[in-house]
């Protein structure tokens, strides 16, 4: 009977988390109030609570949410393809795209970053976590002889993690085309690896 309550508990979590982000995505960050989260998940909202100790707990939760969902999708990239062209390309969608719904959270991440070092400490772990895949990713294509022995994993894979969040939370502030954004992103990581642009590996 425990596991089934655990398993019950664990699946509500993950609805409520859900509700949360499709909030912010059609809406937006400030539209996520346990009142609205609640009457989309089609509970009362002191059920909310059984959960999560407050809203500051639930909105930490989403933002996780969030970054387990982009690490996620780049070791899918990364272990999908031994083309560096068809990274370079899975990337910049998951970036560009496939990130879309995140818009309103990524608005507010930099300022949650600054206000709460837990927010800080959480986004430091997979910043490190996902550029440590990055970087074993280049490691590997350098080992095979598809990327030059010039390339330095470490400072290319921390330039690409820096730039990715650059040219997205910019595109996302200034409202320039994500269209545009990405195919910078993309002629910008093709010369940190030192591939000709077009030219299969």
């Amino acid at each position: 009977m425990p596991r089934i309550n655990a398993e019950y508990r664990e699946d509500a979590k993950k609805k409520i988390i859900a509700a949360a982000i499709a909030i912010a995505s059609e809406k937006s960050w400030d539209a996520i109030t346990m009142d609205a989260i609640a009457k989309r998940v089609g509970v009362t909202k002191g059920a909310l609570y059984a959960y999560f100790e407050n809203s500051d707990a639930l909105l930490r939760e989403v933002i996780q949410e969030v970054f387990r969902n982009i690490r996620a999708g780049i070791e899918r990239t990364l272990s999908g393809s031994d083309d560096t062209h068809t990274m370079i390309q899975g990337l910049a969608d998951l970036i560009f795209e496939q990130q879309k719904p995140y818009a309103a959270i990524f608005f507010q991440l930099p300022v949650r970053l600054i206000q709460d070092s837990r927010y800080r400490e959480d986004f430091s772990v997979i910043f490190d976590g996902n550029r440590i895949l990055i970087r074993d990713y280049l490691v590997r294509m350098i080992a095979e002889g598809k990327l030059s022995r010039d390339v330095d994993p470490e400072t290319a894979s921390a330039t690409l993690i820096a730039m990715s969040m650059g040219l997205r939370i910019s595109a996302l502030f200034l409202g320039r085309d994500s269209d545009e954004a990405k195919m910078t992103w993309i002629d910008s990581v093709e010369r940190i690896l030192g591939i000709r642009p077009g030219c299969r590996t």
